[in-house]
């Protein structure tokens, strides 16, 4: 549920409109507290264009609520990438791991578009499609480097179900 309210400091309104939601945050995995400043009622903002605003960041985050299946498999890849080099538990990762990230899920979104389309969501790809994919990906690619595309594919697949 969301809401928009007049912000109150030391007591008394300073004319900000506020915009507030519990919803989906990708980026942390689970849900949390976003409050948005709509901006200062003023001539060129009323109350009335801050309801426009309110129900316009609702459809955008009523489109967030399904989590990570719900996403488009380029948004999910761009998403899962920034969530790597911000939350680390050690250490960050090393540019060349970065890289290598970036290329393997490149080379599974272009080959999965190819087929599929650019809108396909998260929650469409399935057992047989990653079994096609891997079945191409055999033939291109050695043995080990295949390990090592198996094993970052595998593990943005299981961060988009968690």
């Amino acid at each position: 549920m969301s809401s928009i309210y007049k912000r109150k400091r030391n007591g008394k309104n300073d004319g900000y409109v506020m915009y507030s939601i519990y919803a989906y945050d990708p980026l942390k995995n689970k849900k949390r507290y976003f409050n948005i400043t709509l901006g200062k009622i003023s001539p060129t903002l009323t109350w009335d264009d801050c309801l426009k605003q309110k129900k316009e960041l609702d459809r955008v985050f009523d489109i967030k609520k399904g989590g990570k299946q719900e996403m488009q498999l380029n948004k999910a890849i761009k998403t899962y990438l920034k969530h790597k080099t911000i939350h680390f538990k050690t250490k960050p990762p090393k540019n060349s791991s970065i890289k290598l990230q970036n290329y393997h899920l490149e080379k599974f979104k272009e080959v999965i578009v190819k087929r599929y389309g650019s809108g396909i969501m998260m929650k469409h790809i399935d057992n047989s499609i990653l079994s096609w994919y891997f079945e191409i990906r055999k033939e291109e690619l050695k043995t080990s480097s295949m390990i090592v595309h198996k094993r970052i594919i595998d593990s943005f697949l299981n961060w988009t179900k968690d």
